[in-house]
């Protein structure tokens, strides 16, 4: 059986081309941008609840709601978990940092602390906190990964270092094309109490 041949103009054959073109950016938009970003948008509601739990927690105990007792027991346990994430050596969290990327399929390059600073408030005065000097020890770190380990790699640091960090900079290119990996180089800060 033969079919009839179908006479394409140029003018549908550019519309079927800007249509498959469109649907390709769409696709690629979905997956790169959409999917990660919905990740993200998750995490950031599900910190969100925990803080809104926080401050029914305080706003409890303002009212006084709560037992005294408890109150203050609450709030000593508070106090030690935030003592115990400005700790006094950096050793511990050194050795951290490039372990747990290790762990995360994450190849570090390099990984350099810099000197340790003492930190200033809004006005250039020392912190002090419980008698001791508040500081930060910058850390430049280069690692390559693909960007899913970097993303998680990042928010894992925040619940696994015994010290608060924050994240500086960050700068990724791509490693060679078509592999998928992205090399980083992560300015952190890691905070003290000396």
């Amino acid at each position: 059986m033969n079919l009839p041949k179908i006479d394409i103009t140029r003018n549908q054959k550019n519309i079927i081309i800007m249509s498959a073109a469109v649907l390709f950016v769409f696709l690629l938009f979905w997956v790169f941008l959409y999917f990660p970003s919905s990740r993200e948008i998750a995490s950031l509601k599900h910190e969100l609840i925990s803080t809104e739990q926080q401050i029914q927690g305080i706003e409890m105990f303002l009212s006084g709601s709560q037992n005294r007792d408890e109150a203050i027991r609450v709030l000593k346990e508070r106090q030690l978990y935030l003592s115990n994430k400005f700790p006094q050596q950096e050793e511990e969290s050194l050795k951290l940092i490039p372990e747990v990327a290790r762990k995360m399929s994450i190849d570090v390059v390099s990984l350099q602390p810099g000197l340790r600073t003492e930190f200033l408030d809004q006005s250039g005065k020392h912190v002090i906190i419980d008698g001791k000097t508040a500081s930060y020890l910058p850390i430049t770190m280069e690692v390559v990964c693909f960007y899913k380990n970097l993303v998680s790699y990042l928010t894992e640091l925040k619940d696994i270092l015994p010290a608060f960090i924050s994240v500086i900079s960050l700068n990724a290119r791509k490693e060679k094309p078509l592999n998928g990996k992205v090399r980083s180089t992560i300015g952190f800060n890691l905070y003290l109490l000396i």
